[in-house]
């Protein structure tokens, strides 16, 4: 049996983080996050009714776009 080492970078980059925490990054509203989040070219991860996003991820896609 195998296992998949994964180092603290490796962990850092595999973070996901819901609306919440994308507030608190992007330094909006958690409603104004969540309008973000539902935008087609946003990165956005559904797990039931959760919204999730990559932290990288995110990260990369605000860098480049102005919200």
């Amino acid at each position: 049996m195998s296992e998949l080492a994964l180092t603290r970078e490796d962990k850092n980059l595999m973070q996901f983080i819901g609306t919440k925490e994308v507030a608190a990054l992007m330094g909006c509203s958690v409603p104004v996050a969540r309008q973000i989040m539902r935008r087609k070219d946003f990165p956005l991860i559904k797990c039931g009714k959760n919204l999730k996003v990559m932290k990288s991820k995110l990260i990369e896609w605000a860098s480049v776009r102005r919200v």
